[in-house]
């Protein structure tokens, strides 16, 4: 996939990592990527490492057809919007 960046856009990623938030082009690409699929799912708030784990658990799957895979995100979304919403109040 190539992505083409605006001069503005590129002086930004380049501005984040010169000032030490992230080391490299691929971080600051996975940190916002994160930060859409956040807002993505509104009332949703999982870490940073619940991610990580759901994504590293689908890099250790087999291969789905491209209906399988969004199924099965579905299908976890619905979970863990059940378990937010359902959970323990303080």
């Amino acid at each position: 996939m190539t992505i083409r960046l605006t001069p503005e856009q590129e002086r930004r990623v380049q501005a984040v990592i010169s000032g030490g938030a992230y080391e490299s082009v691929d971080e600051v690409v996975e940190a916002a990527l994160t930060a859409v699929e956040q807002r993505a799912i509104p009332g949703l708030t999982g870490t940073e490492e619940e991610l990580e784990s759901l994504l590293l658990e689908g890099l250790a799957s087999r291969e789905l057809t491209e209906d399988e895979f969004w199924n099965s995100v579905n299908k976890r979304t619905e979970a863990l919007l059940v378990e937010h919403n359902t959970g323990p109040r303080s």
